[in-house]
């Protein structure tokens, strides 16, 4: 309510920029990519991030710079609300009811969606619906996808008009040119050989199966795993997954790469030659590099039910797909890490449906939202 109150007083400032993610808890995602883009290359704009966490916040302020603030201090509010142009990943960092300000709100996303999002998640209720639409849709001047084919999807998703939905691409894709090869040796410093990740899709109802092969044997996988010259990094969402932690052990080919050791996996995606997933948005991110791509959708029929698909699954999924038999599994880790380019027309045709926009993204968004145009054209 007193952000309400003050937002009818208090003036915007055009080089106020105000960025946010999910649920102004994290420092991560789209917007944190475009914000470290903005301190290294427009050190004009009044640049701010919220993180209400205050052990978070104060750690990013000592290592970062003193960008960082919160949306539930009074001095926090009034510098949110001064803001001109609002930038996040997912959520605001201050829900409004009425907002007659000439303010820019721009949704970066988090991901390209496979899976149905937000308004069109199977099961979402009218409650939820209301909210979205209430504090949400009505907000956002613009949206970025990374292609033309994606408009309808995320027009449908977010509950805005098509022409809201901007082909800009994702901030977090640029990371993907860089060599990142010494980050990830500063974590793993004694990994050789080839490198694959395992990075399945969290599931809101129960665990996620690891290998989930009825056949699986974790000593003859980490033998061929042997003769490949291959470790396994595997990333999950490790709340409520005891059993696969106990049935899954780390050892000298299969290691565990949570957000312990990177909070977000894109920093060092691009030095890895092989990912094995399922339903996550990750491997879109993963096409732009031409590797390949194993899929281990067992549960294809149950999360298509309870979740949904915005596509047809294996229209999109480009690789190898293994259901029930480990040795078809390991067959085809081999496969793919012997002989790479099976699947290139596949990955390239599945590419240039999702990301017509590739690298440079920063900079694209920055020029659209400083353009000064319509942002709503």
């Amino acid at each position: 309510m007193i952000a309400q109150i003050f937002n009818l007083v208090i003036r915007t400032n055009p080089n106020v920029w105000i960025f946010s993610s999910t649920g102004n808890k994290h420092y991560n995602y789209n917007a944190k990519y475009f914000f470290e883009y903005m301190l290294s290359k427009h050190k004009e704009k009044k640049i701010y991030f919220v993180v209400n966490d205050m052990e978070v916040r104060e750690k990013l302020n000592r290592e970062v710079g003193n960008y960082f603030i919160s949306s539930i201090t009074f001095s926090g509010i009034i510098t949110i609300l001064k803001g001109s142009v609002w930038i996040t990943s997912a959520g605001l960092p201050i829900h409004l009811v009425f907002d007659l300000k000439h303010r820019s709100v721009i949704n970066l996303w988090h991901g390209v969606p496979l899976k149905k999002i937000v308004l069109l998640e199977n099961h979402l209720n009218w409650l939820k619906k209301l909210y979205v639409k209430v504090f949400f849709s009505r907000r956002y001047t613009a949206i970025a996808t990374t292609s033309i084919n994606m408009l309808e999807t995320y027009a449908a998703s977010f509950g805005v008009p098509a022409n809201v939905v901007k082909v800009l691409g994702q901030p977090r894709n640029d990371l993907l040119s860089f060599d990142n090869k010494a980050q990830f040796n500063n974590v793993f410093p004694n990994i050789r050989g080839r490198k694959i990740l395992y990075a399945p899709t969290y599931r809101e109802w129960g665990e996620t199966r690891l290998f989930p092969f009825a056949d699986f044997n974790q000593s003859e996988f980490e033998q061929r795993l042997q003769e490949l010259d291959a470790t396994v990094f595997i990333r999950f969402h490790i709340e409520n997954q005891t059993q696969q932690v106990k049935r899954v052990k780390e050892s000298n080919r299969i290691r565990f790469i949570n957000e312990d050791k990177f909070e977000d996996i894109m920093t060092v995606l691009n030095v890895f030659d092989l990912l094995i997933t399922d339903y996550s948005s990750i491997y879109i991110d993963y096409l732009l590099l031409d590797k390949p791509i194993i899929f281990l959708p067992y549960d294809l029929q149950e999360y298509s039910t309870r979740r949904g698909f915005n596509f047809k699954y294996d229209e999109v999924t480009p690789g190898e797909k293994v259901y029930d038999s480990s040795k078809q599994f390991e067959n085809a880790v081999t496969e793919c890490l012997n002989h790479p380019s099976r699947w290139t027309n596949e990955r390239k045709r599945a590419d240039d449906y999702f990301n017509k926009v590739k690298f440079n993204n920063c900079k694209r968004v920055y020029d659209f939202i400083d353009s000064g145009s319509d942002l709503s054209s």
